[in-house]
């Protein structure tokens, strides 16, 4: 009996100091998750308005060095930059406007660093449910144990 609440103890003791980590932009960026407002191709680089869940819109640059990943409408990935083609990746842009999918861009204040899909699978998100999960089914399986275990030595007592 004693052994049971021993192990419980130092199992949650292990569980609960747990280190969560998160994901951060460099130094020098800023993220930003949002939708397109308007696009606009001026000579090699297109100009892109985003507005983020709070209403804030980002005015920046899409230029030759931006990474780009986005899904395009037949469900692939296109990942590339605008020196391949600025009209074809207008043209993805305009649709990703259009079907209103989210982006997430990192930049340096005028010039967007990275453009990609919104992924809905929040890494940092989904960690933070996985782990109140799993404590909270310990808990109901060690608690579940414990009373067993007292049920039992109730019953061997009476013999």
């Amino acid at each position: 009996m004693n052994k049971i609440k021993y192990l419980i103890i130092i199992f949650l003791a292990g569980i609960i100091p747990m280190n969560y980590s998160v994901i951060e932009a460099q130094q020098n960026e800023n993220i930003v998750n949002g939708f397109i407002e308007s696009l606009e191709l001026v000579e090699n680089q297109i100009n892109i308005s985003v507005i983020d869940n709070f209403g804030n819109r980002f005015n920046l640059n899409i230029v030759n060095s931006t990474e780009i990943g986005l899904e395009t409408q037949s469900g692939e990935r296109w990942v590339g930059n605008i020196k391949e083609d600025p009209n074809y990746v207008l043209e993805l842009l305009n649709e990703a406007q259009h079907s209103l999918e989210p982006v997430t861009l990192t930049h340096n204040g005028a010039d967007i660093i990275t453009l990609v899909s919104y992924e809905s699978s929040n890494i940092k998100n989904n960690l933070g449910y996985l782990a109140a999960s799993f404590i909270f089914l310990s808990i109901l399986f060690f608690g579940y144990i414990f009373i067993i275990n007292n049920k039992l030595q109730i019953l061997s007592k009476k013999k």
